[in-house]
């Protein structure tokens, strides 16, 4: 409510999935009988650097000039994280 009241209502709902299937956590798992849910530490790996990769572009302006922004990390039952961020965009740059 804070960040509603100094910067307005968020512009833009973003959610973001972790993918077990992304190339970068495959080529970690070696070629056996293990999945994603065996590997953890693998999937907290590749996922952080890729929500970092996406915080970093939103905040370079991949959607206009952001004025703040927030988001919350869950997990699903299966055990994937999943992120929902709010953005809050500047004026010129909010959707008419």
């Amino acid at each position: 409510m804070a960040i509603v009241r100094e910067y307005g209502k968020p512009d833009v709902f973003v959610t973001m999935t972790c993918n077990p299937t992304w190339e970068e956590i495959e080529e970690k798992i070696p070629e056996s009988n293990q999945s994603a849910q065996d590997r953890p530490d693998v999937v907290a790996r590749v996922w952080q650097q890729k929500l970092a990769e996406l915080l970093k572009d939103l905040d370079e302006g991949v959607l206009g000039r952001v004025m703040a922004r927030i988001y919350v990390v869950e997990f699903q039952k299966r055990g994937l994280p999943h992120a929902h961020i709010l953005v809050i965009l500047a004026d010129e740059d909010k959707p008419r």
